[in-house]
């Protein structure tokens, strides 16, 4: 466990996280899909041991970088190098069963996995009407050389789909994807984080409690054995403590996660340490707050938003111009209206600026859909991860987000997580600048940006500035 003061103390970690601070990691923000998964069907490839994986949302037919192929034929490949591959996916109740990029386990997915002779192991894992939504990847993870640096992890929030493909450049979706111009999920930004280190055996550790806890495990369709003769899945062994990835680099960081009490053993009380993360960074900030989401209509989120501004924090939040349509339809939720009403309140700040991607098209304007889950606060703390900041998603879905501090001059990946995404939604370089003064150069990109798309004008990088008491109306 890393000494916490190594840790900024205005900016605590999560107490209430089952896993502990852990230093010596080394930490790649991956921002956009087509980066993101280059690099972990890079890492697939590469394998020799094993490949696990946690599935959300996933559609079948998406192909990843440089001719891969769909998610089935990556993980056919590794499969037959004889590497051991196991999936997680989330088996979705009520309103989500059926939808087009789900995977349930049913005689349909059977059928399909038998006409494509699968030779790897999948369970499937439901949380009610709730999601599964852990985005997880874990290369050489189970394993006897448990110290190896070839084991690493990826963390994030990106769902393996058509539109998260995506690259940061954002260009007009490719017309053999079968989009039509403008399609909402068609040119999607998001973001997951490479992992080597110590904190990699709390991705295990994770993967290994679901796994063997899987809901639908012993159900019929609830599991896919692959090649073996007794037509069972097996679990997987607890890890030995002592088993420990050596230092790989100077960061900090913590895995943390959303998860209900009862649904596994091993978390009787469940985890709500993402929540308190959050509360921390906001409650912490001096400088600015700058968060990436889809979803932002935790209320307690908010209020902290709001108290960083009445201290002088600059605050830039980036969602989705044409969020799902869902957020609209439960605006009746008492908890939901709680969240727009505070995020209405923020637009009475100068220092807040709540701001969606778009691009002119010959079309028309492209919303640009944010999925992405980050937050970076004064260039010394960040977190990746798939939690949305809304209620159902601290306590309903169950989360895992990675957070990381920066404690030594030799990190600093928490500033490069700010200066990537700031330059990409600004169209700007802040390579040169303090956290506050790129933020701030960030609203004014904004807000002008706002007035050129007005004025049916191009404008610069991605950003423009939205009513936040109109947003998801």
């Amino acid at each position: 466990m890393a000494d916490l003061t190594e840790v900024p103390g205005r900016i605590p970690p999560s107490r209430a996280a089952r896993f502990p601070v852990r230093a010596g990691n080394l930490v790649e923000p991956l921002v956009d899909g087509a980066v993101a998964f280059d690099a972990i069907a890079a890492a697939v490839e590469s394998a020799t041991t094993s490949v696990w994986v946690c599935v959300a949302f996933v559609e079948l037919d998406a192909r990843f970088p440089r001719g891969r192929g769909t998610f089935l034929d990556l993980m056919d490949g590794a499969a037959a190098r004889g590497v051991d591959v196991r999936v997680l996916v989330w088996h979705p109740l009520g309103h989500a069963a059926g939808a087009d990029d789900t995977f349930p386990g049913d005689a349909v997915s059977a059928a399909l996995l038998a006409e494509r002779d699968t030779s790897w192991q999948l369970r499937w894992d439901a949380v009610g009407n709730q999601c599964q939504h852990q985005k997880v990847w874990l290369i050489d993870a189970g394993t006897s050389e448990a110290r190896s640096p070839d084991i690493r992890a990826f963390v994030g929030g990106i769902n393996i789909t058509r539109g998260s493909m995506a690259g940061r450049d954002h260009v007009q979706p490719d017309p053999s994807l079968g989009f039509a111009p403008g399609e909402r999920y068609s040119n999607i930004h998001d973001v997951h984080c490479g992992l080597r280190g110590p904190c990699v055996v709390d991705v295990h550790d994770n993967f290994v409690m679901r796994w063997n806890g899987a809901s639908e495990r012993d159900r019929r369709f609830g599991s896919w054995a692959g090649v073996r003769p007794d037509g069972r899945t097996d679990d997987l062994v607890v890890r030995d403590p002592a088993a420990t990835p050596a230092v790989a680099g100077p960061t900090t960081a913590q895995i943390q996660r959303s998860v209900l009490p009862g649904l596994y053993d091993e978390l009787p009380d469940g985890e709500n340490a993402v929540r308190e993360q959050y509360l921390s960074a906001i409650a912490g900030a001096e400088e600015y707050v700058y968060i990436e989401d889809q979803v932002l209509l935790s209320r307690v989120v908010l209020v902290a938003l709001r108290e960083a501004l009445d201290r002088g924090v600059l605050v830039v939040a980036s969602v989705p111009g044409d969020p799902m349509p869902e957020l609209a339809a439960a605006r009746a939720h008492p908890g939901i209206a709680a969240g727009y009403e505070a995020l209405a309140a923020l637009g009475a700040y100068d220092g807040f600026c709540l701001s969606a991607p778009a691009v002119r098209r010959e079309w028309g304007v492209e919303e640009v859909y944010v999925h992405a889950k980050t937050a970076v606060v004064d260039d010394v703390w960040a977190t990746i991860g798939s939690t949305n900041l809304v209620f159902s998603s601290f306590q309903g879905d169950t989360e895992m987000n990675l957070s990381f501090w920066d404690v030594s001059s030799e990190s600093g990946v928490a500033r490069d997580l700010r200066v990537r995404q700031v330059d990409e939604q600004g169209g700007f370089d802040s390579s040169g600048m303090d956290g506050r003064a790129a933020v701030a150069r960030l609203i004014e990109v904004a807000r002008a940006n706002a007035a050129s798309r007005a004025a049916g004008e191009p404008w610069d990088g991605f950003a423009c500035a939205i009513d936040p008491a109109a947003w998801a109306g």
